[in-house]
């Protein structure tokens, strides 16, 4: 069995035909091994040696260098901020699992499957859920840009967003206040941002599986139910109508400039964004 075709059309929209990213493939069993990977086709190939066996994650940014990145060692994070094509931003929730983990402790493989799919199939993730919608329409409300929804099959909804370059004195920093700022002001419990390095973060790939769940990764639109959404997570397909054109919006560009900029003019770490908040 092989990823369905229509995936390769998604990932062409979200990262090209040729770029320098890396892939990680693996399963808690057997580890997890990372490639340098500078083309489409080369995903191709190393879904068609590793599907569906292993699960597949990518970095969530392209990096505009020659280098190969996997050298980077842990003492050259700043090389991420530096070379990452800052083109975007990727929102996360994350729903604790360690009620999960501490019932299926003592559970046979089919029994741990059979009590995870359970768990998500009455609700374990509506948490998540309901707060990535209400991301989605502030940023709908407040910023004319609709993003794309994401669920990792599991215990994570992703959304992510397309801007123009972004030219910010302080990347990393202004990306850690804004999830900081909207998991404040929007009252959020399970955004993920805390021990994330903004420019090192990778994503699962979109149509490949959750292994503890076999559930796919999948878009799906913001006004779907939560059964829906959880339904949509056993199909292998991706439906046409997804693959929508990216949209920009000036106005989070500015948004983010405008937290740059508190940042860059502040002293001693004391921020203030509230005036840059109340302007929304």
């Amino acid at each position: 069995m092989q990823i369905d075709e229509s995936w390769y059309k998604l990932y062409e929209n979200l990262y090209g035909t040729e770029f320098n990213r890396f892939l990680t493939i693996g399963n808690t069993k057997i580890g997890y091994t990372n490639y340098n990977i500078r083309s489409l086709n080369e995903i191709k190939e190393l879904i068609e040696e590793n599907y569906p066996q292993n699960e597949f994650y990518i970095s969530l940014y392209n990096y505009n260098t020659e280098e190969n990145i996997l050298r980077w060692g842990l003492n050259e994070m700043d090389k991420y901020e530096e070379y990452a094509e800052k083109n975007g931003i990727l929102i996360r929730f994350k729903q604790n699992t360690d009620i999960i983990m501490e019932e299926i402790t003592n559970l046979t493989d089919i029994q741990k499957f059979m009590f995870i799919r359970r768990s998500i199939n009455l609700g374990f993730n509506k948490d998540i859920v309901e707060e990535c919608s209400k991301i989605y329409n502030f940023f709908k409300t407040h910023f004319n840009i609709k993003g794309y929804p994401m669920f990792n099959g599991y215990d994570e909804c992703l959304i992510y967003y397309r801007t123009n370059e972004l030219k910010l004195s302080y990347p990393s920093l202004t990306c850690h206040n804004l999830y900081k700022l909207l998991k404040e002001k929007l009252e959020l419990k399970t955004l993920l941002y805390e021990n994330i390095e903004p420019y090192a973060q990778i994503v699962p790939l979109p149509g490949t599986q959750n292994s503890n769940s076999r559930l796919y990764t999948q878009l799906y639109f913001p006004e779907y139910s939560y059964e829906e959404i959880m339904l949509k997570g056993q199909e292998k397909f991706l439906d046409e109508e997804h693959l929508q054109e990216f949209d920009t919006s000036n106005d989070f560009e500015q948004f983010m400039k405008d937290i740059d900029n508190e940042i860059k003019n502040s002293e001693n770490s004391r921020y203030n964004f509230d005036d840059i908040w109340d302007k929304l």
